[in-house]
Formats: structure tokens, sequence, C-alpha cells
């Protein structure tokens, strides 16, 4: 049994990475097509240069495929087809405009634009029948797996169980709540879960004690069944622990989150570069928005708040105001319900949606008081109501915070404070520049996307 669903899971990995390859290629292809053609030869003045249209058009191929990595473009079978097409507009726009001014580099002049549109829209034609055919391939190709969910805490179980692509992939045949059964021994215990799983294909482990957890993974990895885990916070922690050899014994470290000097000095570096150049460029917005918000109603264009960064210092965070004025005066420190809260005036919903307001955070930055990529800063007060509950909440303070981060990217508006916990520490334990970067890179998808408020849960109050 182990064998066939071994088989039948490599024959669908080969199957999928297939037809991921052939989009790579089918999408780079105008592109190639172009640069060979025609803006190879202004580059080289008419001669045929076979290693710098390999170089170029690989280094092409290159940071489309890292593009549609971050921003998800390949998840065939978690997001539906709309997702998987706008996933993959923005990696192609975001590769398209940097070779454009790559060749613009190159050429010393803007290239001639009428031939570069159309690769675009080519490209996007071949990007909308692939993601609308490699989804009903997918659905017909592919039989529903066998899943199960056993769980010990209701928290995230419909979150999965009822989303439109689990339901398009996986056929649920047993949801259990081990917390109901009463075992007269371990070895019941244990005899109980594999008869759950033995069937499946899939098993989703939700927040499981750990040795009911290491029964299941055992099991399933022998006889190769899938086996998703939700982690919880000790899991998360232990992501960032050394592995060594100590005395002949196989042990792992873990410590608090102490990155190396070149990390901080090349995020330090790019901080102030990158707030320093935005500044510079988004000054007339700056001017724009103080003036509308002046003219308003007469109040002060900033506010200040105090806010929680690295190791519980607090600090003053900039925003331009997006509510009226005196508008905490009657109800005290409150989480705002987003661009409905009432509080909110006409011009502060469309900062909100914008993301405008928070601009004036590239000044946080400069100073030091944050980060470009971190954990969102929350106010003390709403800091400590978390960890009455939640102890392990000033566990996201062992870094600076940021103006976006991990919880912002892959989180809901209405994520709780263990799933934002939970998606900061993750963070934390794979902080470095290639994450930072992509962190940054997948956020341009979360402002263009228009979802609901997405985190905008530390936007209490800027009165």
């Amino acid at each position: 049994m182990g064998n066939i669903k071994g088989r039948s899971r490599l024959l669908h990995d080969i199957s999928v990475r297939s037809v991921k390859f052939l989009n790579i290629i089918l999408m780079c292809l105008p592109f190639a097509y172009i640069w060979i053609t025609f803006y190879s030869k202004q580059v080289y003045g008419g001669e045929f240069d076979i290693t710098g249209l390999s170089v170029f058009i690989a280094a092409y191929v290159l940071m489309y495929s890292i593009c549609v990595r971050i921003y998800d473009a390949f998840q065939i079978s978690q997001v539906g087809r709309a997702e998987l097409f706008f996933s993959q507009m923005i990696a192609l726009f975001l590769t398209d405009i940097l070779f454009f001014l790559i060749l613009a580099a190159l050429l010393r002049a803007w290239p001639e634009l009428f031939r570069f549109i159309v690769c675009v829209l080519l490209q996007i034609i071949v990007s909308l029948v692939w993601c609308i055919a490699v989804s009903e391939w997918y659905t017909r190709t592919f039989d529903k797996r066998k899943a199960v969910i056993i769980y010990d805490s209701i928290h995230n179980l419909h979150e999965i169980s009822r989303h439109k692509q689990f339901q398009k992939s996986f056929d649920l045949i047993g949801t259990y709540d081990i917390d109901e059964v009463k075992f007269s021994t371990a070895s019941d215990r244990k005899a109980w879960l594999i008869d759950k799983i033995k069937d499946a294909d899939a098993v989703f482990v939700m927040e499981l004690h750990s040795h009911d957890r290491n029964i299941i993974v055992k099991y399933c990895v022998e006889h190769e069944i899938s086996c998703y885990n939700e982690p919880k916070i000790g899991d998360i922690l232990m992501r960032s622990s050394k592995q060594f050899n100590m005395y002949n014994v196989p042990m792992t470290l873990v410590e608090r989150h102490y990155p190396n000097p070149e990390y901080l000095f090349m995020k330090r570096l790019g901080d102030i570069l990158l707030s320093c150049l935005t500044l510079v460029v988004a000054s007339p917005v700056f001017l724009v928005t103080a003036l509308v918000i002046k003219l308003s109603d007469g109040g002060p264009v900033i506010y200040k708040q105090k806010r929680l960064t690295l190791n519980g210092k607090v600090f003053e965070i900039y925003k331009f105001r997006s509510m009226k004025v005196d508008a905490e005066k009657e109800t005290g420190a409150v989480l705002s319900s987003g661009t409905h809260d009432p509080r909110v005036s006409n011009f502060g919903r469309f900062l909100r949606k914008s993301r405008i307001d928070e601009l004036p955070q590239l000044i946080n930055i400069i100073k030091g008081d944050m980060s470009i990529v971190g954990p969102r800063p929350e106010r003390p007060e709403i800091a400590e109501r978390y960890s009455k509950d939640l102890p392990e909440f000033k566990l996201r303070l062992q870094v600076r915070a940021g103006l976006t981060g991990y919880a912002q990217v892959y989180g809901r508006y209405d994520s709780d404070p263990y799933d934002k916990l939970s998606m900061d520490l993750h963070y934390i334990a794979n902080a470095g520049v290639a994450e930072d970067f992509r962190i940054l890179l997948a956020t341009l998808k979360r402002i263009i996307a228009k979802e609901p408020e997405l985190n905008r849960e530390d936007e209490d109050v800027d009165a």
C-alpha cells in the first residue's frame, strides 16, 4: 500500500513540476524572441553574440522563476485560477520592468517601447490560458486525496476544512477530536490514532500533544502518507535551533534570537538607503497629503503614538492622521474596525486603503526605532492585554519592529494574536537578507490586491 501511494505521489510531483516548467518556458519565449530579433542588435551593434544572448535570457528566466515562487504563482492545488493569474502578473511585471531598466542602462537610452508592450501582452495571454488550462487539467487528472483531520484544539479547524481549495483537492473522510476520547492505556491511544489515519492519503494534525503527533508523523512517514502539521509556538522556536554533535550525541541548541553582526549591518544599511530614497521619491505625495489633511479639518497632519520595538523599548510612531480629531477622547484605547470605523475621515479611508498613512514611518526607520521588515509594533496597553492570555506574545520583541512583515504578507485582517505571534516567530526563526528581500517583494502583492484590510489591527487610533 505504501509503495502504491509513493509511486502515485511521485507521478503527481513529476507531472506538476513539468507543467510549472512549461509555464516558465512559455512566459519567457516572447521576451527571448524580441531580445534576439531586436534589442540585442541594438546592444551589440548588429552583431550576433551567442554568449551575451544566452546570459541575458538565462538571467530573465532565473528572475522570473524567483518572482513566481515569491508570489506563490505555482500553487496549482492551493489557490484558485484567478489568484494564480494575479500572482503571475505581479511576477511578470516585476521581471519585465527590471529588464526594461537593464536594457535602458545598456543602451543608455529608453528602449523602443512598442515591441516591449507587444511582448507583455503576449505573456499576459499565455499566462491566462495556462492558468485556466492547468486548473482544469489538475482537476481532471488527479483524484481528490482522502484526508483526515485530528485535532486537540478547534482553533483553525474550520479555517482549513471549509476552504474552497481544500474541498477541491481533498476528500475529508474523518474529523476527530482526540480530547473527547478516553483511553485506558497508552497502547490503546496509539492504536486508535493509527486506525483513524491508516486509510488516508493526507493527515492534518491540529495542535496535538507532541506524543500523539510523533505517533502520527512516524506512521505517516513509514507508510508514505502526507502529514500536514499546524506547529505550536515551541515548534516554531525549534526552527531557529543550531544543530551540532556534542560528546558524540546529536544535539540542538535553542537560544534567544541573536543575529550575526554582518546581517545586522546589511539590514541597517538597507533600511537607511531605501528609506531615504523613498522619502525623496515620495516627497510630492507627502506634500499633497499634508495639505489635504490640514485643509480638511485644521487638525494636526502627523500624529504620534507609543509603540513597542526591540526588547520592549517604547517609541513614538509617526503616521498621517486618518481619523477625526480627538477620536479616542471618549472610547480610550480600542482597536479599529478598519476603514469602516466611523472615527475614520473620508480622506483617511483613502490613506488607509492605499497605505499612504504609513509613509511617515520611514522617519522612524531612519531614526532606528523600526526596520523595513519585522513584526508590526503594538501599543503597550494592547500588547499587555494579549500577554495576559498569551505570555509568549512578548517573544515578538526579539527583533526591531517593522513597516511590513511576514504576518502582514501572509496573515489576514482578522488574524488572532496567537496566529500573529506564530507568523512573527516564523520570520524571526528564518530572518536573513534573503528572507527580508522576499517579504519586501511579497508586500507589493498585498498592496495591489484589493483584499479586506489586511492586518490593520494595530491601526487603532490616530487622534
